[in-house]
């Protein structure tokens, strides 16, 4: 059936089955009997969020729904400068003026300015700046390089690699101009030109066909078979029929915004058909430009920001309160205020890690480049630590976890009973058929041809031969194609006809009786030998069509889309046609079932996510039972993904409930995108729901945004990545920890993100969560360890200021000692990390470095006092006036490096260092290399003058031996006890 503008504006709307926006799922133009209905993005249906979203989401659906619920003949009179003929080139110039240019919002020019904004406004090199400050202002000018030389190594490391992922993104953005096919009045003759889209302006009418990109929002004005992919706004992978409006909406219909039958969005592209349309908003104007402009809102701070903001106030805290303490009793006791505080500034620069900054940004980078060998670009280096971080993935369905392909699942009988004929005929209908070949139609050939069983080899090698075709529309629902196995005008033929369920069982008065269809093939030569009659059939009583319909509606269930495919035995007759009225009297032959087939991987990758302790959970905008689907053959409704759902829950638990026989009900475990808006006014329902629901179908761009926010919340605050690829994903890829899209997915999806894979497939997710972690314990291991012993040396720098009356060691000597810790700790990206740490998410926490630092930190003081006693009694170094002061403060020097260094290699691991945990060879290398450096200091010529050192007297060195063996043990032995009492080391 065509629909053309003539037909349209001059005969009178005539009664149709067309369903309006508000119909039922059921009724909607879809060629399979499982369409979609986003019912989420009407006013009464979007969750608020209290973003102010709702103004432009509410002002696009008034607009177009001004235009959408009447007949299509209205439209012109609603908008008398628009004609069905187009645009006059004059009134076309006005429009452009009013509205711009109609540029994608994808195109954006590279935010060089606020990345390295970004770079620099981190709160460790704010503090780190700070101090530099005070340094240069009490005249320290070597301490100010060093520490301004950390911050700005440690900004540019991180502005250089973010800059190059983001180049690296914006190439994805291919500059390719669009081209649209326009109809226009010129010199007062309507003719249809081509125009860049960036031209195109409200009024503009439009010709569209097979792999046109609607250029803005656009309603349809005339339909030939005409639909439309909306998988990048609502995940649904089967295309949408779209037909013109011909009666007024009635008082109780809704307007949804993706679910209708005359709206075509931008960026939505035509599958089959053509057609025309009046283009309604461009530009900033459009749905996807509203998408747009909430992502330019601020984004929430993420679960690492959170921790690295909490950890800098400890830090800031901590030098607070130490820094006066130590002035005070150095002054006093030595009366020289002058010296009290620049040893108190130096004490404040020692608490301080000052390569932290440095060392966090040298563990991102490192990451960066490793987790880019796997395809995959990081546009922000934050994003790296926050996966490993991530205890919840919220992944989209479409092309995620499923293939992104439509592909026949099963054939089978009125009964269910597995039959191969329905596929044959259908191959036959599709193979024939002259239109644009819908997914459908492609599935089932490609099944067909790809067997290699030889079971399809009857239906492949027939010479089938067409000789008439009623073409698919979206009333009939229908396609049917009259063949012979001989060009002959005349004898035996074989109607055909395949179709949305309930539209071909109205049609068929039969049913055909398989008593045995695979012996019945094996005796016929010929397909067309069998006979779609009476003999062969069954009559269809009102209980046989109940139990039709209630087959499909189990294989539905189960996340199936259908056709049925019905058939019967007619005669050729010369010069005659065949139209609808043909299709009628049919033998109904079976079903031919599709599914979106899972990724080949996504299972395992599924499997070790769970053992990572990671739920996955997945929203989309397809139906329920389709997602239900996917989620059992993933086995996220298993005991083990349920568990993980309590960030309390422990390994032990996980594995336990793994191999738990309990029964999960699923339907508690599903919940829709108008289920979510009724409990809207009710935040702890709603809550309570997100925290319970494994699937989330049928949401809405904005509803995704808010069940991520509430997953995030839940749990006492956890970190949640969001995979997906279209423009309904893009609110909640920004708002969520990680955001991670594809290199395939839409512009705006990809702009959102953190993340991009350049290949589909959760295990590049999952191997990014390994790195994350390791990336994340490596940058742990270096602030613990820094912490603690930096705060063990104040602690004996309060000792030492209350007892000697020297300072027992001079602040270029104390921040040359911290740059050689510090310097060593550089290796720490490099570091190897026990497998056990890994198996769980991890994430910034202050309490766990307090408490870190207080338990470990005072252990180091005995010693350091150790060896002021040896300076003391052993040495007699006992006033400020001795000579041998420079040679106290050299053992005290190497004494505290040598035990910071060898340490390190206690501390970086729970279990016992060299026997059950081994560092890695960088760590090694570095480590006892500094340890060297460090001897070797006091016996270099101009360096030891420089620093007021002298070589300590060989004795010295056995007691060393001794202070660093004994220490070791102590510190093995306390963080034995540390994690028995605590149940945690890193």
């Amino acid at each position: 059936m065509k629909l053309t503008l003539n037909a349209i504006f001059t005969l009178r709307p005539i009664p149709t089955r067309l369903k309006g926006p508000g119909k039922s799922e059921k009724d909607a133009p879809d060629i399979t009997s499982q369409g979609s209905d986003h019912s989420g993005l009407g006013p009464s249906t979007t969750q608020p969020s209290g973003d102010g979203h709702e103004t432009s989401e509410h002002r696009l659906t008034a607009k177009l729904a001004r235009l959408a619920q009447v007949p299509v003949s209205t439209i012109f009179s609603l908008e008398p400068t628009w004609s069905p003929d187009g645009l006059s080139q004059e009134a076309a110039a006005e429009t452009l003026k009013e509205h711009g240019l109609n540029i994608p919002v994808s195109e954006r020019p590279l935010a060089a300015l606020s990345i390295l904004w970004t770079a620099i406004w981190n709160p460790f090199n704010v503090l780190l700046t700070i101090l530099a400050c005070v340094n240069i202002a009490t005249q320290d000018v070597a301490t100010f390089v060093v520490m301004i030389a950390m911050v700005v190594a440690s900004t540019g490391l991180r502005y250089w690699q973010e800059v190059k992922s983001m180049v690296q993104a914006l190439k994805l953005v291919r500059s390719i101009v669009t081209r649209v096919r326009v109809v226009r009045c010129v010199n007062s003759i309507s003719e249809e030109i081509e125009l860049d889209q960036k031209q195109i302006v409200p009024g503009d009418v439009i010709n569209v066909a097979s792999g046109d990109v609607f250029p803005g929002d656009c309603i349809i004005i005339s339909s030939e078979a005409l639909t439309v992919t909306q998988a990048s706004l609502t995940g649904e992978l089967m295309p949408i029929d779209k037909t013109v409006r011909l009666i007024a909406a009635s008082d109780s219909e809704t307007f949804h915004l993706l679910n209708n039958e005359n709206v075509c969005l931008a960026g939505t592209s035509v599958s089959a058909g053509n057609g025309r349309a009046v283009v309604v908003s461009t530009g900033k104007d459009t749905y996807m430009a509203a998408i747009a402009e909430e992502l330019n809102k601020k984004r929430p701070e993420n679960a690492i920001q959170m921790g690295i903001r909490k950890v800098s106030y400890v830090l800031i805290g901590f030098m607070l309160v130490m820094a006066p303490i130590v002035f005070i009793v150095q002054g006093a006791v030595s009366h020289n205020w002058k010296g009290a505080v620049m040893f108190a500034i130096a004490i404040a620069v020692g608490i301080t890690p000052e390569m932290l900054p440095m060392i966090v940004t040298s563990n991102l980078a490192l990451s960066a480049v490793r987790i880019a060998r796997q395809h995959v670009i990081v546009k922000r280096f934050d994003a790296i630590q926050n996966l490993g971080a991530v205890s919840v993935l919220c992944s989209d369905k479409t092309g995620t976890l499923t293939a992104d392909l439509v592909r026949v699942s099963t054939s089978v009988t009125n009964k269910g009973d597995p039959s191969d004929l329905p596929v044959k005929l259908a191959f036959i209908n599709s193979l024939l058929q002259t239109g644009t070949r819908s997914p459908i139609d492609r599935a089932i050939v490609d099944h067909v041809r790809a067997d290699e069983k030889g079971s399809f080899d009857d239906a492949q090698r027939e010479g089938w031969h067409k000789h008439g075709e009623v073409p698919f529309d979206s009333t009939r629902r229908l396609l049917s194609v009259l063949v012979s196995h001989t060009s002959m005008e005349e004898g035996e033929a074989l109607l055909v006809t395949k179709g949305a369920v309930e539209e071909v069982l109205e049609r068929c008065i039969l049913a055909y009786r398989y008593e045995d269809p695979s012996s019945e093939l094996s005796r016929t030569t010929s397909m067309l030998d069998l006979k779609f009659g009476p003999s062969s059939s069954t009559t269809l009583t009102e209980v046989d069509r109940q139990l039709v319909l209630d087959t499909a509606k189990k294989l539905n269930e189960d996340g199936l889309r259908l056709i049925a495919v019905a058939s019967r035995n007619t005669s050729l007759k010369q010069f005659a046609t065949i139209s609808t009225s043909d299709e009628e009297e049919l033998v109904f032959i079976g079903f031919v079932a599709f599914l979106d087939p899972l990724k080949p991987d996504a299972a395992e990758a599924i499997k070790e996510l769970t053992r990572l302790r990671v739920q996955v959970r997945i929203l989309t905008g397809d139906a329920p039972a389709v997602a239900a689907k996917v989620a059992r053959d993933l086995g996220l409704f298993s005991s083990a993904n349920m568990t993980l759902a309590s960030p309390q829950n422990s390994p032990k638990d996980v594995e336990a409930a793994s191999i738990s026989s309990n029964p999960i009900n699923e339907a508690d475990l599903i919940v829709t995108g108008p289920q979510l808006a009724e409990l809207s006014k009710d935040s702890n329902a709603f809550a309570e729901v997100v925290e319970r629901a494994v699937i989330f179908a049928k949401l809405s761009p904005y509803q995704k945004l808010e069940v991520v926010k509430a997953l995030r919340a839940g749990g006492g605050g956890r970190a949640v990545a969001f995979l997906g690829d279209g423009v309904n994903d893009a609110l909640a890829i920004r708002c969520a920890d990680v955001g991670i899209s594809v290199d395939s997915g839409t512009e705006i999806a990809k702009e959102a993100a953190d993340v991009i894979l350049l290949e589909k497939s959760l295990g590049v997710v999952t191997r990014g969560v390994v790195e994350g972690r390791i990336t994340l314990l490596n940058t742990v291991k270096y602030i613990k360890m820094a912490c603690s012993s930096n705060f063990g040396n104040v602690f004996s720098v309060l000792v030492a200021s209350a007892w000697l009356p020297y300072q027992p060691m001079l602040p270029l000597q104390l921040l040359v000692q911290n740059l050689l810790y510090d310097f060593s700790q550089a290796s720490i990206p490099w570091d190897n990390v026990d497998p056990e740490y890994l198996e769980v998410p991890r994430t910034w926490s202050a309490k766990s470095i307090i408490r870190f630092m207080v338990c470990l930190g005072p252990f180091s003081s005995p010693f350091d006092i150790a060896t002021f006693c040896i300076n003391w009694f052993k040495y007699g170094i006992r006033t400020l006036d001795s000579p041998l002061v420079p040679r106290a403060q050299t053992n005290w020097f190497l004494e505290g490096s040598l035990t910071q260094l060898f340490i390190i290699q206690f501390l970086r691991t729970g279990k016992i260092p060299f026997i059950q945990s081994r560092a890695s060879l960088p760590v090694v290398v570095v480590t006892f290399g500094v340890a060297c450096v460090a001897m070797a200091i006091p016996y270099i010529p101009k360096v030891n003058k420089a620093l007021q050192m002298m070589p300590p007297e060989p004795m010295f060195y056995a007691y060393l031996v001794v202070i660093v063996a004994v220490y070791a043990a102590v510190v093995h032995v306390v963080k034995t006890l540390y994690q028995m009492v605590f149940k945690e080391w890193l």
